[in-house]
Formats: C-alpha cells, sequence, structure tokens
C-alpha cells in the first residue's frame, strides 16, 4: 500500500500548520483533564446524591455510551459536512455540559449532563482528521504525537489537581474549573483554525446509524455493568444478544445500502490492524490506572497505604514518559517506519508489564519505574498506529476511518475495568483491623490478583502482533521523499 500523499503537490502553510497542533492537541489535553479529574470525585458525588455505587457507575457508562457513539457519527458528519464545523459544534455543546455537570441539582440531571459530555469523545477522530488534512504530510506524525502528548498531560495535571480541589472545594468546583478552558478553546478553533477541503457530501444512512447505536450501547451497557450484575446474569446476556443481533443487522444493512455508516473503502488491512491493536492499547491503559490505584492504595502488606493524593503524584512519571515519548516518536516515524515503531512499541509494553507482574512489591519507585517502560511502549503505539490508519485511507475517507478508531479505543476502555475489577474482586484474601482486642476482616485483591492483571495485558499484547503483521507499510522512502518535495 502506498502512503495516501495524494495532493503533494499542494503548498502547505507551515507556519499555520505549528500554531495549529497546539491548539487542536488541547482537544486532547481538556477531555482527559476533565475525566481524570472526575476519578477522585466519584465517592463524593454518591454521598451528595445518596445513590448506590451500582447507580453511580453510570456517571462513568453514560459518558461511555455517548461517547462511543458520538465518535463514529460525528467523524462521518466531518467527511460530509466539514470537520471544523463539526468541531466546533460538539466542542460548544461540550462547554455547556461540563458547566451544567457542575451546577446539577440532580442525580438524573447529572447523568444527563454526563451524556452530553460524552460528545467530547468526537473532538478526537475530527482533530486527528484535520491535521491529516492539512499539515504537510512530513509533519504530520510529529503532529499528531503532539496531540497524543497532551493525553498525558492532561493526565498529569488533572490527577493531583482533582483530588486536591475536591477534597478542599468539593467535586463541583473540579468542572467549574473546566468550563473557561473549554470556553476558549471552542473560540479558538472557531475563529483560528481553517475547514477542512476534502468534504463527500452523501445521503445519510440513518438505518446504519441507528444499529451501529443499539449495537454499541447494548455492548458498553453489558460490560460496564457485569460486574455489579454478573456476567452470567439475565441483564448480562440479554444485552450481550442485543448488542450481538443489532450487529448482524448492521453487518447486513451496510452490505446493501448505498452510502453506509461505515465506507466499505476504509475496511482495508492497515484500518483494521491500527483499530484492533488501539483496542488493546486502550485496554492496557485503563487495567494499569486501576490495577495501581488498587495497589498504592490498599493497606500494607496488600498495598503501599497510599492516599489518593499521593497515588495520583506517583502516577506522574508515567505521563511524563508519555508527553516526551509521543512526539519524539512522531518525528521518528517516516525514519522508523509504522510497523517496526509498533513493534518496539509491543516489546516495551510487554516488557515492562512484564516486571511490573515480577515485582509489584519491590517498592513504589521500582513499580513505577518499570511501568514508565510499558508506558512509553504506549505512547509508541499510539503514534504508530493513528499515524498508520491516517496514511491508509483517502482524506476525503479521514471522519470515518478515525471515528471507527476511537470506537475501538473505548470498547477497550470499557472492557479494562470490567475485567480488571472481576479478577480483583475473585483473586482476593481476607485482611483484618485489630480494633480494641477486636477484629475488622474485610476483603482485599490478593498479591496475584495484580500480576494476573498484567498477564492479561501481556497476552493481548502479543495478539497485537498479529495484525501488526498483516499490516502494509506506509512511510517508505518514496512518501518521504515525496513529502519532503512539497515543503521545498
Amino acid at each position: 500500500m502506498v502512503p495516501d500523499i495524494s495532493g503533494i503537490g499542494e503548498r502547505y502553510d507551515v507556519r499555520y500548520a505549528w500554531r495549529a497542533a497546539p491548539v487542536l492537541g488541547s482537544v486532547a489535553l481538556v477531555v482527559m483533564y476533565t475525566e481524570a479529574m472526575l476519578m477522585p470525585s466519584l465517592p463524593k458525588i454518591q454521598e451528595e446524591f445518596n445513590v448506590t455505587p451500582a447507580d453511580a457507575s453510570w456517571i462513568l457508562t453514560v459518558y461511555l455510551v455517548v461517547g462511543t457513539i458520538s465518535a463514529a457519527l460525528f467523524g462521518s458528519l466531518g467527511d460530509m459536512f466539514g470537520k471544523k464545523r463539526m468541531l466546533v459544534l460538539v466542542l460548544s455543546i461540550y462547554s455547556v455540559a461540563v458547566t451544567f455537570t457542575g451546577y446539577a441539582p440532580s442525580f438524573p440531571l447529572l447523568l444527563l449532563a454526563r451524556g452530553l459530555q460524552g460528545l467530547g469523545m468526537a473532538m478526537f477522530p475530527l482533530a486527528f482528521s484535520l491535521i491529516r488534512e492539512e499539515f504537510p504530510p512530513e509533519m504530520v506524525p510529529t503532529a499528531q504525537g503532539i496531540v497524543s502528548a497532551m493525553f498525558g498531560a492532561g493526565i498529569i495535571v488533572a490527577l493531583p489537581l482533582g483530588a486536591y480541589l475536591s477534597q478542599s472545594f468539593g467535586w463541583r468546583a473540579t468542572y467549574h474549573t473546566v468550563t473557561p478552558f473549554a470556553v476558549l478553546l471552542t473560540v479558538l478553533i472557531a475563529t483560528y483554525i481553517r475547514e477542512s477541503r476534502y468534504k463527500t457530501p452523501r445521503p445519510v444512512d440513518y438505518v446504519g446509524i441507528g444499529l451501529f447505536a443499539l449495537m454499541a450501547s447494548s455492548f458498553l451497557v453489558a460490560v460496564s455493568e457485569a460486574p455489579t450484575w454478573g456476567w452470567t446474569s439475565g441483564q448480562t446476556l440479554a444485552f450481550f444478544a442485543l448488542a450481538a443481533a443489532a450487529g448482524a443487522a448492521l453487518a447486513a444493512q451496510e452490505t446493501i445500502s448505498e452510502h453506509p455508516f461505515i465506507p466499505k473503502d476504509i475496511l482495508n488491512r492497515n484500518v483494521v490492524a491500527a483499530t484492533t491493536a488501539i483496542f488493546m492499547v486502550a485496554y492496557a491503559f485503563q487495567m494499569s490506572s486501576q490495577n495501581l490505584s488498587y495497589l498504592f492504595e490498599m493497606p500494607p502488606p496488600y498495598g503501599y497505604g497510599l492516599d489518593i493524593l499521593s497515588t495520583g503524584l506517583y502516577m506522574t512519571p508515567m505521563a511524563v514518559v508519555q508527553i516526551v515519548g509521543a512526539p519524539v516518536a512522531g518525528r521518528l516515524l517516516w525514519r522508523v517506519g509504522a510497523r517496526r515503531m509498533s513493534v518496539a512499541g509491543v516489546v516495551l509494553a510487554v516488557l515492562g508489564f512484564q516486571l511490573a507482574s515480577a515485582y509489584a512489591y519491590s517498592g513504589v519507585w521500582t513499580l513505577i519505574g518499570y511501568l514508565s517502560i510499558a508506558y512509553l511502549g504506549l505512547a509508541l503505539l499510539n503514534v504508530s498506529l493513528i499515524n498508520l490508519l491516517t496514511f491508509s485511507v483517502p482524506r476525503n475517507r479521514l471522519g470515518a476511518a478515525t471515528g471507527l478508531n476511537t470506537v475501538f479505543r473505548n470498547f477497550g476502555s470499557a472492557i479494562a475495568p470490567a475485567v480488571a475489577g472481576t479478577v480483583l474482586t475473585t483473586f482476593s484474601t481476607i485482611a483484618y483491623y485489630s480494633l480494641g482486642g477486636f477484629k475488622a476482616y474485610f476483603s482485599v485483591p490478593s498479591t496475584s490478583a495484580y500480576s494476573i492483571n498484567f498477564d492479561i495485558a501481556t497476552a493481548m499484547f502479543i495478539l497485537a502482533l498479529v495484525p501488526i503483521a498483516i499490516a502494509r507499510e506506509v512511510f517508505t522512502r518514496e512518501g518521504r521523499a515525496a513529502a519532503a518535495a512539497a515543503e521545498a
């Protein structure tokens, strides 16, 4: 497969590209900042609204369901009507939603606001597509690396700050800090970012959209609620069955539709490889975050006995690795190639997670050091996979392709907490506190539970080598030469 360098003879505004990259990258910064700050606040939200843990889990579930559907939907709409137009629309709704969330007077209205916030996930495919469309090909990997680095930057800022704000001023204050940044970013993109030149006006496949929404929502609800309902409960199995039926109907609809919701011409081997592997990257990221939270906060000798704020601070080095590693990986991509960098990412991830599995109780900094190796691997994979995808489809199909990529990322993010939580619950042991001669018994994850979770992630990365192996390299010497000539 030859890299998509259509329009290579066009003149690009390099100065605009360098200025636009941080603006578009800030989309990831704002969304990750918001979501990471929410995590330490969940117990306080549950207490204020007097809801059960099962009810509180819907704060995350409704966001994920709406986000997954909107990523695919607005990605396709961006191809049809303009990616900047859709990005500004989504950001405007998102700004209103985060503001309303901070003032939500009741739990149902909080869930409504969180559902509207889910539209924020649609910003990722639109931003990635605008970078690929409007930036010189030689710059695209570096710019994508900057966007990937912003994911880590959002987490670095949010974890300690979110815990501090929630503890000191209440959980609503965390959302009040987001609003001005979301509004400012909306204004910057509306006034500064250029509209995409590549559009494909076509009829909207309403049936395909409906079936996709039904499939995605049923699957995500089943996975998210399975730890509460039980994996073999009637409710869980019913939602899985509904997802399977909707998926089958969607496949049939897309086969016969003249203008399918998921265009057939984007389903090449590179897109399949990138979407499959990104599922595993997202799974590993969410799993390790949950694993570490329990390991750090469980009382000794079952964990390290840290508070929430300390846990967030200790996770900072792993985010720093991503911030530094992603842009560097982008700069090296034309030399190394997407496939080689993906393989290098898998090797580092496997090495880091296996060392963490073997030495989970060897000290906090030892564990963080090993996981930083794994997170460097995740950074290499994030950059190489998104570029493998965006250079493998026509630029008038970028929204649909990157939207599909985001869908699979969300699936991995949804499955990880359910599976990791089940492992931590299943492989548990009994601990106790001595209180004035009385013993208070409670269940904690056993030492083997954390290793099992790391081992599952390791196995998934090894499996990721299969789709990577069948992908075709798009970063060739010829492609680099053509890209360089376009900038000359």
